[in-house]
């Protein structure tokens, strides 16, 4: 199942019972340069190689997605997450933004989150520093239609959508 698309990017949702096997009868296609060392699948054969594939988590298995929004998601491993929050500086995103923030969301447990922070701003040759609120977090995508289940979503224009109507 696919979870988000971006220019250079893709995540999706593979059942199998062992990736990782299906991954070795397949290396040529992957750069596993970033899997721990004394991983089975560890190679730089293929390290930077423009269009293998490449897991944003290395060796480590993801738990759980969250993809709130076009830009705005998080991936746990764990201990470890990667989160991606479009617009919001990426120290403010570091410090402040968490995996579960993404969950308490998509849950309606906590409403939209606001970012608040400081940047150098130059008008007129003149440099400011300005402080900023941003909306961080929220469930609402104005880009893709909410199911009832309030997780999966269509895109607007979907056919299925058309015979609710």
């Amino acid at each position: 199942m696919l979870l988000f698309t971006d220019t250079d990017s893709l995540c999706c949702h593979i059942q199998t019972p062992n990736l990782h096997q299906d991954m070795s009868e397949a290396m040529d296609l992957f750069d596993t340069s970033n899997f721990d060392p004394g991983h089975s699948l560890y190679s730089r054969k293929n390290y930077r190689v423009l269009g293998k594939m490449k897991s944003e988590t290395g060796s480590t298995p993801p738990l759980e997605f969250v993809g709130l929004r076009a830009k705005r998601n998080s991936l746990s491993c764990g201990e470890k997450s990667w989160t991606k929050v479009n617009g919001i500086k990426k120290s403010y995103v570091k410090k402040k933004v968490r995996h579960e923030s993404f969950v308490d969301v998509l849950r309606n447990t906590s409403q939209n989150t606001k970012a608040t922070f400081r940047l150098f701003k130059s008008t007129n040759h003149v440099l400011n520093t300005v402080e900023i609120t941003k909306l961080c977090l929220a469930a609402m995508d104005d880009k893709r239609y909410i199911l009832d289940d309030g997780v999966h979503t269509l895109a607007y224009g979907h056919h299925s959508l058309n015979l609710a109507q």
